[in-house]
This record gives C-alpha cells, structure tokens and sequence, in this order.
C-alpha cells in the first residue's frame, strides 16, 4: 500500500491535485471561520492595522533612546486626547445641526409663502385658462413637496440624533462600542510592542532558505504601504487644518471672529479630516455640514462659505498628490490615475489600496527589473 502511494506521489499530476484540493480546503475552513467570528476578527484586524500605522511613531522615539515601552504609552496618551478633542467637537457639531433642525420650518416659511402667493401674482396677468390651472397645480405641488422635504429631514435628523428613539437600545449600542473599543485598544497595545518579535516569528515560519528574499520583499511591502499611510495622514492633516482656517474666516466674517466661531470651525475641520480618508466622496461628504450652517445666514453667506470649501478643495488637489508623491515616489499623475482606476473597478477599497500597490509595483519594477540580466542583456 506505502508502496502504491509512494508510486502514485512522484506523479506531478497527483501532487497537483492534491495541493489544489488541500488550498480549497483551506478557502472553505478559512471563509467558515471568518463568518462564524466575524466581529472578533474585525477586532483584531482592526487592532493590527492601528498598529501598523503608528508603529512609526513608536520607532522614532526608539531612535531618540527612549524604551518601546514609553514609546507606546506616549502614543496612547495622545491618542486619547485626541479622542476626547474629537468627542467635543462632535459633540458641538451635533448641536448646531440639532438647532438647524428646531429651526428648519422658520427658515424655510419664507419660501412656503412665496409658493402660496404665486397664484395671486399670476392672477394679476392675463393668461389662458389651462396655463392659470397648471401653474397652480405646480404651486400646490411645489408646497407640498418643501412640506415633505421639511417634515423627511427633521425626522432623519431626530432619529440620528436620538438613535431611533429607543433609549434602552442606545446605550446597548453605545456599551458595545465602548467594549470593542477598549478591546481594540487592549490588543494594540499588546501588539505596538510587540510587533518586532511578531514579525520575526512570523518570518520564521517561512522556510530557511527562502527568508532573506521574503524579509527583503516585505520590507519593500512596508516601504510602499508605509508611505501611503504616512502621505495619506499628512494630507488629512493638511486639509482638515485649511477648512478650519477658512471656515473660521468665512463664519467670522458674519458671526464674528470668536471662540464660539473658532470651535464650529475645528468641528468641521475635524470632519473634513475624517473625511479626507474616503477617496473622492470624503469631500462632498464633508462639505455639507457646513453648507448646512451657513443656510440659516443668508444667501451671500452660503456662496462665501461655498466659495471658501471650494477653494479648499483646488488646493488640497494641488497639494495632496504632491504629498503622496513624496512619500510614496510616485509621480502625482500617477497616483490620481491609480486611485479613478481603481475605484472605477473595485469601488471604495480599489481607490484606498490602488496607491499603495502602484507604489509596490514601481519598487519592484525598479529594484528587480531594471538591474536583472534580461533588462541589462536583453
């Protein structure tokens, strides 16, 4: 029987086989199991992943001799600070949207009025019958569809802001993402430091004599995903610090340049930030906020403030691919083609990883193929 298998095992085709059944195997078990645990390995995912990110942090304070471990307690602390500005200055925001709400039907009663007054200002001009009843149709129409679109929003906002209304169901929610925060944050932290002897284990794994090669390729990996992650942080910082200083000048020119003024700026520049990590919708997204605080100030307030995000963005497109560029060597144009092909074909997670891989494929392309033999000999 050994015999046999022994036979039948030196056939490539039977090794084939084999493999291809054993990977499918693998797919299932690994697709079973990441359906079954699928909040659980978010968590870790997500735990590695802010790891990653801020694990250059912690190298620079290595660098300037402190120990890892003081490194990784200075990120946390500044992470919760961060998280705490964060919680206020979302916590101001909804609080105007919330009194934009109370103060919508005001706002918008004007309106209301001028569509209950076309018909008598049309009546004043002499106009064929079927024109006079159409246009009053259109008027009955118009009121009624601003009435729904004032009723539609301010149940949209109150049910945001109330979580639907179920008290019991808002603070289960809120005491399970407080859990799986404090679980995210427990996990980097025991990942931050260490993620070297994690590395190195992983590496082990890997068969003797095909380590330098893997170490050299995921240092390559981690030269271009790096960089991405790096330029894409320096680039939300960029904007969300422009749309506070131009939301602060434009609120200010009509509100006036106080402290009220300067937190509703931050608040937005916050979002904008936020928003900065979401190729190309993170803009739109985080523009309305804003637009929506300006409405209840007039018109000419509305275009300055429309002006002022406007601006905000040709400078951001001016200036973020030139800040990816450096940190990733890839030229701008390159990188902006990435991301519309990317998300042309793969959506939100091709337009986040086109970059990244780009830059991998240039560094690839520049180390291997251009000193091998078959570029250099042809």
């Amino acid at each position: 029987m050994g015999a046999t298998l022994n036979w039948a095992w030196q056939n490539p085709w039977v090794r084939l086989v084999v493999y291809v059944g054993l990977v499918g195997l693998g797919l299932v078990l690994l697709s079973w199991v990441l359906n079954g645990a699928r909040t659980a390995v978010g968590t870790v995912v997500a735990a590695f992943v802010f790891s990653y990110v801020v694990s250059p942090v912690v190298r620079w304070f290595e660098v300037r001799r402190l120990t890892r471990a003081l490194g990784v307690v200075a990120v946390f602390v500044g992470m919760l600070f961060l998280m705490g500005l964060a919680t206020v200055l979302l916590a101001n925001m909804v609080g105007q949207l919330a009194r934009f709400a109370a103060g919508l039907p005001t706002l918008l009663q004007p309106i209301l009025g001028w569509a209950q007054a076309l018909p008598e200002h049309i009546g004043r001009v002499e106009l064929p019958p079927v024109l006079l009843e159409a246009l009053g149709q259109a008027t009955l129409n118009l009121q009624t569809l601003l009435q729904a679109f004032v009723q539609t929003l301010l149940q949209a906002l109150q049910g945001v802001l109330t979580q639907g209304g179920n008290l019991l169901g808002f603070f289960t929610r809120l005491l399970g993402g407080a859990f799986q925060l404090l679980t995210v944050i427990t996990l980097s932290i025991y990942l931050l430091y260490d993620l070297p002897r994690i590395g190195a284990a992983v590496l082990r794994a890997v068969p003797v004599p095909h380590q330098p090669l893997t170490l050299e390729l995921a240092q390559k990996a981690d030269l271009a995903f790096g960089g991405y992650v790096r330029g894409t942080i320096l680039g939300a910082l960029f904007n969300g610090l422009l749309v506070t200083v131009a939301m602060y000048l434009a609120f200010g020119i009509f509100q006036g340049f106080g402290l009220e003024v300067l937190t509703q700026a931050m608040s937005l520049g916050f979002l904008a930030f936020l928003f900065s990590f979401v190729p190309v919708l993170g803009v739109i997204i985080s523009a309305i906020p804003a637009l929506v605080l300006a409405l209840p100030l007039g018109w000419l307030a509305l275009a300055v403030v429309t002006l002022a995000l406007w601006v905000c963005n040709q400078v951001q497109g001016v200036v973020w691919p030139v800040i990816m560029g450096r940190t990733t060597s890839l030229h701008p144009v390159t990188g902006i083609a990435a991301v519309l092909i990317g998300a042309s074909l793969f959506g939100l997670g091709g337009a986040l990883l086109a970059v990244p891989l780009v830059a991998y494929v240039k560094i690839l392309y520049t180390d291997y193929y251009l000193n091998s033999r078959f570029y250099r000999e042809g």
